[in-house]
């Protein structure tokens, strides 16, 4: 457990960057966000070992140790200018997300709203999945994400009211997230998760970057219990600064499917869609995880 003292200089320094965010052209602050990120990289080492052997399993075959440093120096600075993009949202207005973001498919969201059904928005801790949530609600959808706990009460709270100000509902994982979800899904809402991270024996393995990885069940289950469309969306940092957001065409639940088939056949499809979204762009994934750590039986 992170004692107190550490808790307080988390959030103090998260606070900080948050009032350096709030009056940076938005030039400066990616240029801050990206020195952050070479400062952790090459002095703090946070988590490096963990980055660089994710990196290695994953593209160990098609990439020398060089370019595993390269791609890693690249994400540190990549997760930097994500975290201050996340931090200056409370001054950015409806516009500034419409015209920082673009969507491609955005009239599979919007046909998914007009037949007046909720959906499971789906994605990654991948590109700045944050901007993703506050674009979609530019746009005019409700959308909620469900949001872990964070074990500093203080940053957690900091977090939730940057996504509120952007305009993200939250909803807390947990037994009460259930009912929460259902009244959302019900006003036709969107349910935005990032279920990526590892899911412990318990989980549905399927390959994910050429190893089993163990993924959450609950997408999948909420699908097919709920019985409502899983819409798959990823946000790409572009060469300009700017964003894409990349709609995929929604998939649901066949009517001849039991709970274990619906389970593995949509669990398998949104993480072979994560997969080839880390494949298109592999510094702009969140390599900090220890996203194979459970191993499947057997092995």
């Amino acid at each position: 457990m992170t004692t107190r003292p550490r808790q307080l200089l988390d959030f103090s320094l998260l606070y900080l960057l948050f009032l350096l965010a709030r009056p940076l052209p938005r030039g400066f602050l990616l240029a801050l966000g990206r020195a952050l990120g070479s400062f952790v990289w090459k002095v703090v080492g946070f988590r490096r070992a963990v980055v660089l052997d994710n990196m290695r399993h994953a593209f160990g075959d098609d990439m020398d140790e060089r370019q595993i440093q390269d791609l890693a120096r690249s994400f540190y600075r990549n997760l930097g200018m994500t975290l201050m993009e996340f931090l200056s949202f409370p001054r950015l207005k409806q516009a500034d997300f419409l015209d920082l973001v673009e969507i491609e498919g955005l009239d599979k969201l919007r046909k998914i709203v007009d037949e007046g059904r909720g959906a499971l928005l789906v994605s990654g801790h991948f590109g700045n999945w944050e901007l993703m949530g506050a674009r979609v609600a530019a746009e005019g959808h409700k959308v909620s994400f469900i949001v872990k706990e964070q074990t500093n009460a203080r940053v957690d709270r900091i977090q939730n009211d940057i996504r509120h100000r952007a305009g993200i509902g939250t909803i807390r994982s947990g037994g009460a997230s259930i009912k929460e979800m259902v009244r959302a899904l019900r006003r036709k809402e969107l349910i935005g998760l990032v279920g990526d991270q590892d899911a412990g024996p318990e989980g549905y393995f399927t390959e994910f970057l050429g190893r089993q990885a163990s993924v959450f069940r609950g997408t999948a289950y909420f699908a097919w219990k709920l019985k409502v469309p899983i819409i798959t969306g990823f946000i790409y940092r572009q060469p300009d600064g700017r964003h894409k957001l990349i709609v995929d065409e929604p998939f649901g639940v066949e009517p001849d499917w039991d709970e274990e088939t619906a389970i593995a056949r949509l669990t398998e499809t949104h993480t072979r869609r994560l997969d080839a979204a880390v494949r298109k762009a592999p510094d702009q994934y969140f390599w900090l995880h220890r996203r194979w750590k459970t191993r499947p039986p057997g092995e």
